[in-house]
């Protein structure tokens, strides 16, 4: 029977007995590479507004230029063999447009970089990145769910809830 897995993050460095740790890396973003179809700077765009980039580093910008790029081809190969989906063969049969070959290579690719840079829950699982939602102020918790007692008044000002009043 295999041996389980640990969770995510949990794993410890043999060496020293650590955790892993990211930290933020300020001032990462970078500009994508030129003549980037629309839909590809806007993949760009919803890259670095995630809170994985955050853990990008310097020496990062290569796989993160091959990712778009090659996302990129793959984007302008399908739509472009989607116009003729069927092409005619070198006996005169019809076969599949030659260039759905050159783009699901070009996704392979950048799939590949997806996986190296942690793009994906499974992807961020297993590289140990965990997502951690920020935490909210109390004042942001009662006013989403319609918590507190409605009293304006500044607290120092307010009886106290855990004296019962005879």
């Amino acid at each position: 029977m295999p041996r389980t897995k640990k969770p995510a993050g949990t794993t410890v460095d043999k060496r020293n007995g650590r955790r892993a740790e990211l930290s933020v890396v300020a001032g990462g973003r970078f500009d994508p590479p030129e003549g980037l179809s629309p839909a590809a700077v806007a993949l760009w765009e919803a890259y670095w507004s995630d809170a994985v980039a955050q853990v990008q580093t310097s020496v990062d910008r290569g796989v993160l230029i091959r990712w778009i790029t090659e996302y990129d081809r793959y984007m302008r190969m399908t739509a472009e063999a989607d116009l003729q989906p069927l092409v005619a063969g070198s006996t005169g049969q019809l076969v599949e447009n030659p260039l759905y070959k050159i783009a699901y290579r070009a996704l392979d690719a950048a799939e590949k970089c997806e996986r190296q840079l942690g793009m994906g829950p499974l992807h961020r699982s297993n590289l140990g990145i965990a997502v951690i939602a920020e935490q909210k102020s109390l004042q942001e918790m009662n006013a989403r769910y319609g918590g507190g007692d409605g009293d304006a008044r500044p607290a120092e000002e307010r009886p106290d809830p855990r004296v019962i009043e005879a």
